[in-house]
């Protein structure tokens, strides 16, 4: 499986903290990328550019470099593995000397893998609904690998009113846990499931409250 690398333009050591910040924000990215020369340095987590002077070069700000990249983009496995563990939604790619080749996107990974992996292995199926501008894919996914189980895909299904509604197929790990966490959270799970522990309460109490309502009637 081969995904576009995009490339999006690095910054040098000489670069200000506060424009990468403000490129950040434009390009929605967790993490920009820092060259010097055509060599990789590193890659700066751009929330922490919140907490240094915005006029400092970031060639001063190397304590805050993140050293995670790849040069290999056919196993998928790794690749997810190396976004979720670095919690991030971008990834740099570089060639064997180590030059700056360019940007993987979480998004576009997650999106190709719904199409190839989501319905063509054994798994649950997830069903979540989320606020439209509180939803995101590497959230959701992290939710899932965090409790154990294996992502297979994820599929944008509809976005209404109320937000945004997700299927995600699982394979491995604790339902129920899966299910918790998204509810913790703040995605409501549409899809009903055995395992779900919350769903069996609620479904006790309201037959405990109906046995009540039938006996004061008697």
């Amino acid at each position: 499986m081969k995904w576009t690398v995009e490339h999006i333009i690095p910054a040098s050591g000489k670069i200000k903290a506060g424009e990468v910040l403000n490129r950040c924000l434009e390009e929605q990215l967790s993490h920009f990328p820092v060259v010097d020369n055509g060599i990789f340095r590193g890659m700066i987590r751009c929330e922490d550019l919140n907490e240094v002077d915005p006029n400092e070069p970031v060639k001063n700000l190397d304590y805050l470099f993140e050293n995670f990249h790849v040069t290999d983009l056919r196993d998928w496995t790794k690749l997810f593995s190396e976004f979720l563990t670095n919690e991030t939604n971008v990834m740099p790619v570089l060639d064997e000397h180590a030059q700056y080749k360019g940007l993987v996107f979480l998004e576009d990974i997650l999106l190709d893998l719904s199409e190839i992996q989501a319905f063509t292995q054994e798994g649950t199926l997830i069903r979540v609904l989320k606020e439209s501008k509180d939803f995101s894919f590497f959230q959701a996914a992290q939710i899932v690998e965090t409790n154990g189980a294996k992502l297979l895909g994820i599929l944008l299904v509809e976005e209404n009113p109320e937000g945004v509604v997700v299927e995600l197929k699982v394979t491995g790990g604790d339902v129920n846990r899966i299910l918790q966490s998204f509810r913790r959270y703040d995605y409501k799970v549409l899809s009903e499931h055995e395992e779900d522990l919350h769903l069996q309460e609620l479904r006790e109490h309201a037959d405990f409250l109906n046995k009540y309502l039938e006996m004061g009637k008697g």
